[in-house]
């Protein structure tokens, strides 16, 4: 069929085109602007860096007056050794030269560090409650102040820093140091640091009172990690915090804890929660290659009653992809189960390879376990589709179970995160299904810090088990090719084909991409990639391959792509444009 986004042909060869772009991707790197040359010899590592730092010769550009330049020349042996004692360079020796030339000014200098001080002794104490708390006995071992350790500033510092705000986060809120010293014997070359902390009392929670009246208390019980009498944790807070946020009740938030009104060893919490309106109507426009223009309208009814129970009805419309679904949310409180739903659905899929309509109904139980989401489900399902030639008709009781797991260090824009998820599913012609069958599936993706870009890592796997294959609706077979696939093919349009060369679908699937991005400008940035994979119904068929050059823009409504990828097999399109949204995890 064709569709708008049906994918641009050209004749000819353009693998040129293709490196020719991204060598112009690759090189659109602006060049450094020729400054003053500061050269510090002699030392190397965080040393170097910091002496670079300390002096005030680095702010001046090439054209500043020549006694300004000479006047901070000047102060360099000075900063120079302030910068060096920070580290525990106590005996710093340095030789410098200024030269100016017709360009610029040039400053060189000649550092001999001398033997680093060392910490002979290392006396840290916590007296009061938190003498027994392991939380800050591991921030003590943790530590980079050690005897024998060399003579740190900012490492000193920061284990201070580290133990007020430690104390401040469990509850020790009258607690002081009684002595902080640092004590350095340049002439024996020795240190010594005492630190001694009185965390006093720790104090508990009183009163703890969630201020609504919407929801029955017992639900929100799931939702509080800490309680009155409980010993102050600022994480057990964040934690409810976080909780009640996500639980999807509360339009709003609030947990303050009352510090001006903390007495007697007891600190108040205010929680206040707003809840969020009952009903919610949302309407989205999108576009991408695969589907071509969608438009999508839903409706949630988000309180039923006291209970929490939601309705959630939702509609996509596409010249593709079209569905229409309807879900009945019940949160319940169980070992690895949040909530169950039952819901009802129809779908409509129209691709160059099979034509489908699917309805649904079914039950599910959604949870977590050991920090992975948890999806287990009963769906009963009747479908008709036309694949290639042949037209299939089936019903089948499919249970399943799926995981899956993402974690990022951004959810916008991650530089580093991934994404994992596995589903097992089958049937059985003995329990109300025309077929008997047992599929997996795989995906995994990678996201890694690589220079000022990212090195994205995706991988796909599927596996059928049955007798009568043929006997599968297209929704429970294999394709490959697409935006989120095998780019530079059509969506599905890869897999084992009929005798008259129709896509057919397969019993195994196996994909994988490797792309850099790199940035080129404030939200902008490109791509270079190359993807391959199949649907197969052995694991010896061969694997098709494409590569490309891509644009990402960091829309205001989610990371969008463009891409322009050409196929290893040219027999259909010379190249072709993919466009797509949406998260990268």
């Amino acid at each position: 069929m064709t569709h708008p986004f049906t994918a641009w042909q050209h004749s000819g060869r353009h693998n040129q085109l293709l490196l020719v772009l991204i060598s112009l991707t690759l090189c659109a790197m602006p060049l450094s602007a020729e400054g003053p040359s500061i050269e510090i010899r002699g030392v190397s590592g965080e040393l170097a860096t910091n002496l670079r730092a300390g002096l005030s010769l680095v702010t001046e550009p090439c054209n500043a007056p020549a006694w300004r330049v000479k006047r901070l020349f000047r102060r360099t042996d000075s900063e120079l050794d302030q910068a060096a004692r920070a580290l525990g360079y106590y005996h710093i020796q340095s030789e410098k030269k200024l030269q100016f030339k017709d360009s610029c000014w040039q400053a060189s200098f000649d550092i001999k560090p001398g033997e680093p001080t060392h910490l002979e002794t290392v006396e840290i104490t916590i007296q009061g409650e938190a003498n027994s708390d392991p939380t800050f006995n591991k921030l003590i071992q943790t530590s980079a102040v050690k005897k024998g350790s060399q003579v740190h500033h900012g490492h000193y510092e920061t284990l201070k820093s580290e133990i007020e705000r430690v104390a401040a986060e469990r509850g020790y809120f009258d607690g002081r140091f009684v002595r902080s010293e640092l004590k350095i014997d340049p002439k024996e070359n020795r240190a010594a640091i005492t630190l001694l902390y009185n965390s006093g009392k720790r104090y508990r929670i009183g009163d703890m009172a969630l201020d609504q009246q919407t929801y029955d208390p017992e639900l929100l019980e799931r939702y509080i990690k800490i309680r009155a009498g409980d010993p102050y944790d600022s994480t057990a807070l964040s934690n409810t915090h976080r909780a009640l946020a996500d639980s999807g009740y509360f339009q709003s938030v609030s947990i303050k804890p009352d510090f001006k009104g903390a007495q007697n060893g007891t600190i108040d919490v205010q929680v206040a929660l707003e809840p969020i309106k009952r009903m919610a109507y949302r309407l989205g426009i999108g576009a991408a290659t695969d589907t071509g223009p969608r438009l999508s309208l839903g409706y949630e009814r988000r309180r039923l009653n006291r209970l929490g129970h939601r309705l959630e009805s939702k509609i996509v419309l596409s010249q593709v992809d079209s569905s229409l679904g309807l879900e009945y949310l019940i949160p319940v409180q169980q070992p690895h189960i949040d909530q169950i739903s039952f819901r009802a659905g129809y779908r409509h899929l129209d691709t160059d390879t099979t034509t489908s309509d699917t309805s649904t109904i079914g039950v599910r139980a959604v949870g977590s376990r050991n920090g992975w989401s948890e999806t287990r489900y009963l769906d009963w399902t009747s479908e008709e589709s036309q694949i290639g030639t042949e037209t299939t008709e089936a019903t089948l009781l499919v249970p399943g179970i799926s995981w899956a797991k993402t974690k990022a260090d951004n959810r916008i824009l991650p530089r580093k995160g991934y994404r994992l998820s596995l589903e097992l599913r089958g049937a059985e012609e003995a329990l109300l299904s025309d077929v008997r069958f047992f599929q997996l599936e795989a995906a995994a993706k990678w996201i890694f810090p690589l220079g000022a870009g990212r090195l994205l890592v995706r991988g796909d796997t599927g596996l059928t088990l049955t007798e009568e294959f043929n006997k599968l609706p297209a929704s429970y077979r294999f394709f490959a090719g697409g935006d989120q696939s095998v780019r530079g093919y059509g969506y599905q349009a890869l897999g084992p084909t009929n005798s008259e060369g129709r896509v057919v679908g397969g019993r195994y699937l196996l994909s994988g991409s490797v792309e850099y991005e790199y940035p080129i400008k404030d939200d902008w940035s490109a791509a270079v990639f190359v993807d391959a994979g199949n649907a197969l119904d052995g694991w010896g068929e061969g694997l098709k391959q494409s590569a490309g050059i891509g644009l990402r823009w960091r829309s205001p409504v989610g990371p969008i792509r463009l891409d322009l990828a050409i196929p290893e097999d040219q027999s259909k399109d010379d190249f072709r444009i993919h466009f797509s949204m949406g998260a990268d995890l």
